[in-house]
């Protein structure tokens, strides 16, 4: 007689992507379907008790292509290597849909107190001061600064990118994806706020909508969203390299366009798709930026047949790869509130940024 042991392995245990010292009683419930258990693995960035700000600075050129930008690039490299610098920054580049060539900066900081350093030290407008009012060149500053509670992150990774890479670790496999609404569950202040976006002014004076040749403020709403959405094919090969360009990629590219040429009457205020740098050079790593007027604006937006394309196709390609797919993608979104946003645009042309929405918003300017 021989006699067989039966081993019964327990279930993959998933952890929440708010962490336990940002859970608050919750008035507002959760999105999950009853029982709901995710198919593909998805992690949280985590941050120590005593991280509370994580603030960013996007700093962007914009110039006509073969322009001689090479001096302006190194007054923000300098900026950037100076004392209490950011912890973390990539270097983006991007052509817009005026046919400019933008060079963008994310600056990120594990915490405000050596930002507001960093930011004492500079005089005001120190990005663009060698640049010519009128010349061929702009430049803009866009300032976030969110607390913990009102940001979150999903990888399909273990792999950090943005203000990931300054966290003190990632979490194990979580429960908050795959279903409608788990963007929403993942940030902490969404327990217990609706997240509902401010009222955007209007224009007092229409005639100001001519923005170049000088600098212009954008007052910003309350719970204006931003999501930060990034693609890295380096380590794909094979079929699955193949699946990603030619599957994947082209449908992503499409979703990107619409809403960057079209955003606006879906409540994308700006949307920017980016190639990263390294020593001047592309990457095979993308992303795109974008701002919207509410969380509720984007939730409506991923189930519109273009996003649900793209989603299709990222479904389609982790199934197809399996347990050793390389595609990493992920997301950082935030819901930030008015006094924690500052933008700023100089000698730009008025499809930029928050310059778009300059007939739905007061703005001031600044000699």
């Amino acid at each position: 007689m021989t006699i067989v042991e039966v081993t019964t392995l327990e279930p993959e245990v998933l952890e929440e992507a708010i962490p336990a010292h940002l859970k608050r009683p919750r008035t507002r419930p959760r999105s999950s379907p009853p029982g709901f258990t995710p198919k593909h693995a998805s992690y949280s960035a985590r941050f120590d008790e005593d991280v509370a700000i994580l603030p960013m600075v996007y700093i962007g050129l914009q110039f006509p292509p073969r322009a001689r930008v090479e001096p302006a690039i190194q007054t923000i490299e300098d900026g950037i290597a100076g004392s209490f610098g950011p912890d973390f920054h990539d270097r983006a580049r991007y052509v817009d849909s005026q046919g400019k060539e933008n060079i963008i900066f994310a600056l990120y900081w594990r915490g405000r107190e050596n930002h507001q350093r960093w930011n004492n030290l500079k005089p005001d407008g120190w990005w663009h001061a060698d640049l010519a009012i009128g010349g061929e060149i702009g430049a803009f500053e866009e300032r976030y600064q969110p607390s913990v509670m009102d940001t979150e992150t999903t990888f399909s990774h273990p792999h950090p990118e943005g203000y990931a890479t300054l966290a003190d670790g990632m979490s194990g496999k979580t429960d908050t994806h795959e279903y409608w609404g788990s963007a929403r569950d993942r940030i902490p202040r969404a327990q217990f706020d609706d997240l509902a976006p401010g009222v955007l002014h209007h224009a007092d004076d229409p005639a100001k909508s001519e923005t170049q040749g000088r600098t212009v403020v954008v007052q910003p709403h309350e719970n204006l969203c931003l999501l930060r959405s990034g693609q890295d094919w380096t380590d794909t090969s094979g079929a699955e390299r193949e699946f990603y360009l030619t599957e994947v990629r082209p449908l992503l590219e499409a979703g990107m366009r619409e809403i960057s040429e079209d955003g606006a009457g879906m409540g994308c205020h700006f949307n920017r798709y980016v190639q990263l740098e390294m020593d001047g050079a592309p990457v095979e790593r993308t992303y795109s930026l974008s701002a919207w007027r509410s969380l509720a604006d984007l939730e409506a937006w991923v189930k519109a047949d273009t996003h649900l394309q793209i989603f299709g196709a990222g479904i389609r390609h982790f199934k197809k790869a399996g347990e050793r797919a390389k595609l990493r993608l992920y997301h950082e979104m935030m819901v930030l509130k008015a006094s924690d946003q500052r933008f700023t645009y100089f000698n730009c042309h008025n499809q930029t940024g928050m310059l778009r929405r300059l007939p739905d918003t007061r703005r001031s300017k600044v000699p």
